[in-house]
């Protein structure tokens, strides 16, 4: 799967979940992810916050007595502590909290909110469905009826009441920037200033959203041609400094194999060349069929770049090339050769033990 959406922007938002002794949705293997249906947000009228860091309020890396965060974004959510305590006897009742027979706070309820959230908006857009929810927490450690009535509860009580996710309205651009930032990058790893610079920035929810999910983070969204757009989120890390260390290249039709691998190699240093490509497929773990296409790059100035972002600083990029994309639950569809979705980021991916290589 698209690690880096699953390990990097779900971390910060699912990390402050319940380090649960029980099951929940997507504690293991995957994020949670509204059957309310999302406003038609145009690229003119997306009228949320002015400030972009107020659009989508995230828990940061750390946490203190004084952090609002989740209460904020359950708040722009529209889930009050009426909702948060229904949802957490839920979760009591089916194991989804401390363990068997032990009652959950409020607090660890805010945070077991949080990550359904994501569950509702994400099936809202048609990312995810019902059925693949209850999958995915069967396979985290929940009983078929622990499942379905967490399931079941989301779908027809807590989901009704989330709002969808605003957009912060789009920013002025002038465009024209170098095709390199300043430190030799040309994409990954580029701060959004390049890329605000360079591309012109689209509506995240008209042409990211049922693609590659519900963003846990500032999420950004640029077209580079006609048929292709690249979507991410904004890392809140502060030691990234607002670089985009992995992003989805989404073209609107699946493309041959070459132009995927142009498309990659775009977004890389000039220096980045490309290994033998390895297949893969999904995780034992996951109820669907289904797999990708692994190619890994060698760059040395990548090294540099991860390195001055204080990231394991490693001479590779890699590229995940999935037919018709992936979502939580692994690949949707086997690899047929032609590409709809692309994850890209730094590091080499590389088989597990056994010798697979997940996707």
């Amino acid at each position: 799967m698209s690690r880096y959406r699953r390990a990097a922007g779900t971390a910060l938002l699912v990390a402050t979940v319940l380090a649960v002794g029980g099951c929940g949705s997507d504690t293991e293997p995957s994020s949670a992810r509204s059957s309310a249906a999302p406003e038609d947000v145009t690229e003119d009228q997306s009228a949320a916050p002015e400030d972009e860091s107020d659009a989508n309020p995230v828990p940061e890396e750390t946490e203190d007595e004084d952090d609002t965060s989740i209460e904020d974004f359950l708040a722009a959510a529209g889930v009050d502590d009426d909702l948060v305590n229904r949802l957490g006897e839920i979760g009591d009742a089916n194991n989804y909290g401390l363990g068997a027979g032990v009652e959950t706070g409020l607090e660890d309820r805010r945070r077991l909110a949080t990550s359904q959230v994501d569950t509702c908006r994400n099936v809202a857009v048609s990312y995810r469905t019902w059925k693949g929810v209850r999958y995915s927490d069967e396979s985290g450690g929940a009983t078929e009826d622990q499942a379905a009535a967490m399931a079941d509860f989301l779908r027809t009580e807590f989901c009704p009441h989330v709002a969808p996710l605003k957009e912060a309205r789009l920013p002025e651009q002038t465009l024209g920037g170098p095709a390199e930032d300043d430190r030799g990058g040309r994409g990954l790893t580029s701060p959004v200033t390049w890329w605000d610079g360079r591309y012109p920035r689209v509506s995240w929810s008209k042409e990211c959203a049922a693609q590659t999910g519900m963003p846990v983070s500032d999420p950004v969204a640029y077209r580079l041609a006609k048929d292709e757009v690249v979507c991410a989120t904004v890392p809140p890390a502060a030691s990234l400094k607002k670089h985009l260390i992995s992003l989805d290249v989404v073209f609107s039709s699946p493309v041959d194999e070459d132009r995927a691998r142009r498309a990659v190699l775009a977004l890389l240093p000039s220096d980045a060349s490309a290994t033998e490509p390895t297949e893969g497929t999904n995780p034992d773990w996951s109820y669907m069929e289904g797999g990708c296409l692994n190619t890994n790059f060698r760059t040395a100035t990548m090294e540099r770049l991860t390195d001055g972002l204080q990231k394991d600083a490693e001479p590779w990029a890699s590229a995940l090339y999935y037919s018709e994309g992936s979502i939580e639950d692994g690949a949707v569809g086997d690899y047929t050769g032609e590409v709809k979705q692309i994850s890209l980021s730094t590091g080499a991916d590389e088989p597990a033990a056994s010798g697979d290589l997940t996707c």
